[in-house]
């Protein structure tokens, strides 16, 4: 084509530039397919009747499909009442009702029966089982209750995962994740083959190009997986066979552990749906715990220091949490707390742990489960009564106890054990015998908690050694965190393995203080956890009452009546004489004793250790009473300058529960409760574990964007909720950069037009952190302007690519003589032009579309109302 002038020849240049050939059209973005998720039964804990109801009906299904009725059109989905427990020593798996115990079924795997860990991985309708030892993975028809496809042996020590429809290998130690098809295959040659695989294999690289270890990773019901690198201090979320942006939560080198709440967060924290698993991950070195979105951090969960003063391979966090209620537990040290991801609130306690191996910590209903490999049987705290129960026996020996929670049972099973057990939300536990036919009555199924010796912690065993208390002064090593003085010498130090309580029945008028009782050295003998040698529950046994001996006068044991007895002459009938317990005379006329037989006072105990629990300005300390002697009341312990306690006692009968206000949050406190018994006699308990009296403050709430005229910038408001801490203070993020803010607005500045910015705010304390998220889209406005000057001279005014006359970049031309309309979107500075009718310069250009041209045209020929002028026309805005 040829070159022609341009309208009023325009300075420097007065060519025109030919159009440039039809821009091709970009190609459309290809998608994965996503497989549906399914949509998981919900059972209400609360609701136990319905518990029932369902798992009576599934367990109709579930029969029928044993012994080959309707399987045919059965879609059983056993999972949502029972569960999957493999036998790695056999190399089996069993599918088990969690309402009954019983074992619907029994699948021996391919391979042999050679030892192995077996890991099961299900997202309520695929069930995958993989051979940790050799690799080979398994998919379990859940209607037909058989193999339905198996590979062949794979990769040892690799991972599954499963959700939402979607499954991964993960190799942990190559770091790498592959997503496979968890389907069966369709390719009649090959029933048993390998698992198809979709997509190229996920590799995890330092900058150097070596593989980064990856840590436990856990895939939730919306078909994501969530892979934590340790090295990074980064969680990395894969939708699929998409790699999400990797999410900074903590420093390089921080050991990081996942947790799924399967729980409804609050207002619909960081976008989650409700019902949608929330991803928990904890910074175990900061002792921090952080909830996530699929880009960011959306809240942070300061947890007690106690926690964190062990050995990092000692903590210990589950897997799944089906509540909101996450237990952390630092096994070492002994120190257990429960974060209620929803509120904020901490609950913590003192745990007797002993110098055993111990599972993760799972919470069902009121209690927490805490398995002992050593002894094959679960610690029972009740958080309620702020006690120890007695130990469940599972197995009854040394084993890896693997201990989740799935639709309000905790299911409990050693893979080289023939015995498993499942407990309901009232603690009621079935015995599973795993080695049992299926649907055969095995072990009894409803049994009480199993009878053993007091546990770890339990009633007052879990409280130290108390005497009366000393007035001297405590030294200066026995400040707290929170300020103030340790309690009297009497009162143990932080010593996570107390030795058993002794007590001094016999009443002291001058007690003297005994020292502090000194940590155990590793040659201090453990207290052990006796057993039943029975793998089921006796039956109650009644403890027979002491017999009256045939002795008069002679005195029966404490709390029974005395009694004494004479034969009466051989052949009659007379009544046997006998002294009455109350004094009175016998049927046969005899005096009684004078006096009845002496009797041992109860003797005292201390009082449970207290459970403490945070929330905003308060303190709550709950704790179980003396078992022994009834005190006159119990006082809180330690409530230094500037706390208040309410009440100032407790009675006997009373709600064994203190609550102190005062404290500054970001500080700790910890307390113990004293029993005063008559004659002024006292006993304490031990410490209850240090914590702050704040919660973390919830995310900003009402978030408003207000773009400023012109653009580049806006100013943020929001507002918090009623009660929130009034130290908070708060941080917008807006891009790349923070700003600290002491106000609940914040006025953003010299930002650029035409790009929208994420902005995160979030509110902190010393307890944690809420964050929102919002958008600040400086799109400018289009406008409306006519064209012109433009002459009917075959010279069109010409649209380019960017603000300047350019023949190569020219994009087309409005046609000459056009005087219409036309969208203006922003203005630019750029190349200087001249109309040289009128000698007007310009360098303004404005950014346009016109028809279906976008591009940029020098304002010289769009009618702004600075055209003339050499000069921007608000209102429209700058194009950056």
């Amino acid at each position: 084509m040829s070159q022609r002038p341009a309208p009023d020849s325009p300075t420097p240049s007065s060519a025109r530039e030919p159009d440039p050939e039809p821009q091709s059209a970009p190609p459309r973005e290809s998608r994965l397919s996503r497989i549906p998720g399914l949509s998981r039964l919900r059972l209400d804990r609360n609701r136990p009747t319905a518990i029932v109801a369902i798992g009576a009906a599934v367990s109709v299904i579930a029969a029928s499909v044993v012994v080959g009725i309707g399987a045919a059109g059965a879609d059983s989905d056993l999972s949502d009442v029972g569960a999957w427990l493999p036998s790695g020593s056999k190399n089996l798996v069993v599918h088990v009702n969690g309402l009954t115990g019983r074992v619907d079924a029994r699948i021996t795997l391919p391979g042999g029966q050679d030892p192995t860990t077996l890991q099961v991985s299900t997202d309520g309708k695929t069930v995958l089982v993989l051979n940790k030892k050799t690799g080979q993975l398994n998919q379990i028809d859940p209607r037909q209750l058989t193999v339905a496809q198996t590979s062949p042996d794979g990769t040892p020590n690799q991972d599954i995962a499963t959700g939402g429809g979607n499954a991964w290998r993960i190799s942990p130690g190559k770091g790498e994740v592959q997503r496979i098809d968890p389907r069966p295959t369709t390719d009649a040659a090959n029933a048993l083959g390998s698992f198809a695989t979709i997509g190229p294999p996920i590799v995890f690289e330092d900058a150097q190009g070596g593989r980064i270890p990856l840590g436990k990773s856990q895939a939730d019901s919306d078909g994501t997986l969530w892979v934590p690198l340790s090295a990074t201090g980064e969680v990395v979320p894969i939708r699929g066979s998409d790699r999400g942006a990797p999410i900074k939560v903590a420093e390089p080198g921080h050991p990081l552990l996942l947790t799924l709440v399967k729980a409804a967060p609050p207002g619909n924290e960081g976008g989650r749906k409700s019902g949608a698993d929330r991803v928990v991950v904890t910074d175990v070195t900061a002792g921090k715990a952080m909830t996530l979105t699929q880009t960011s951090v959306a809240s942070t969960f300061k947890l007690p220091t106690d926690l964190t003063k062990g050995a990092p391979d000692r903590f210990l966090v589950p897997g799944i949490s089906e509540g909101a209620v996450v237990p952390f537990l630092a096994s070492d040290t002994g120190s257990l707390a429960l974060l209620d991801v929803n509120s904020g609130s901490i609950q913590a306690a003192p745990i007797q742990t002993q110098k055993h191996t111990y599972g993760s910590p799972s919470v069902l209903g009121a209690k927490v489960y805490v398995p002992d490999f050593d002894t094959g049987a679960l610690l029972v705290y009740n958080t309620v009564q702020a006690r120890f129960e007695e130990p469940i026996k599972v197995t009854g020996a040394k084993g890896t106890l693997e201990t989740y929670v799935s639709n309000g049972l905790l299911w409990v099973n050693d893979q080289n054990s023939a015995e498993a057990a499942v407990v309901d939300v009232q603690g009621r536990i079935h015995r599973i015998g795993k080695d049992g036919e299926p649907g055969a009555d095995g072990v009894p199924g409803d049994q009480a908690t199993p009878t053993m010796t007091k546990p770890p912690g339990a009633g007052a065993t879990s409280a130290p050694p108390s005497t009366p208390p000393s007035s001297q002064p405590p030294a200066e090593d026995q400040q707290l965190p929170g300020g103030g003085e340790a309690p009297p010498q009497d009162v143990p130090s932080d010593d996570p393995f107390p030795p058993p309580p002794t007590h001094d029945t016999k009443p002291t008028h001058d007690p003297k203080p005994k020292p502090d009782p000194k940590p155990p050295t590793d040659d201090t003998p453990q207290l052990p956890v006796p057993l039943p040698s029975k793998t089921t529950p006796a039956d109650p046994v009644e403890t027979p009452k002491p017999q009256p001996t045939k002795t008069a006068g002679t005195p029966t044991a404490p709390g029974t009546a005395s009694a004494s007895a004479s034969s009466s002459a051989p052949g009659t009938t007379q009544p046997t004489a006998t002294t009455s317990a109350t004094g009175g005379t016998s049927p046969t006329g005899t005096t009684p004793p004078s006096s009845t037989p002496p009797t041992t006072a109860p003797e005292m105990k201390a009082p449970g250790t207290p459970k403490a629990t945070s929330s905003q300005g308060k303190i709550t300390l709950t704790f179980s009473p003396s078992e022994g002697a009834k005190p006159t009341r119990y006082t809180l312990g330690n409530v230094t300058a500037g706390l208040s306690v309410t009440p100032d006692a407790v009675a006997p009968g009373g709600t064994m529960k203190f609550t102190v206000s005062g404290g500054e949050c970001g500080k700790e406190y910890k307390f113990f409760v004293t029993a005063e018994f008559a004659g002024q006699k006292t006993m304490n308990s031990g410490w209850s574990q240090p914590i702050q009296p704040c919660v973390k403050p919830p995310k900003p709430e009402n978030v408003s964007v207000a773009v400023a005229t012109g653009g580049h910038g806006a100013t943020l408001k929001w507002t918090l909720a009623k009660g929130t801490d009034p130290q908070t203070t708060y941080q917008v993020k807006i891009g790349a950069n923070t700003y600290a803010v002491s106000g609940t607005s914040y006025v953003a500045k010299g930002l650029k037009n035409s790009q929208k910015y994420a902005v995160t705010i979030t509110a902190k304390n010393a307890a944690g952190s809420g964050s929102a998220t919002t958008t600040i889209d400086l799109t400018p406005p289009a406008r409306t302007y006519n064209v012109g000057p433009n002459r009917n001279n075959s010279i069109g005014i010409g649209i380019h690519a960017g603000p300047r006359i350019d023949a190569a970049t020219r994009r087309g031309e409005i046609g000459p003589n056009y005087t219409g309309s036309i969208t203006v979107h922003c203005q630019t500075m750029g190349q200087n032009v001249t109309r040289t009718a009128t000698n007007v310069h310009s360098a303004v250009w404005d950014r346009v579309d016109y028809k279906s041209i976008s591009g940029y045209v020098s304002d010289l020929y769009v009618r702004t109302p600075n055209s003339d002028n050499g000069k921007f026309s608000p209102p429209l805005w700058e194009c950056e």
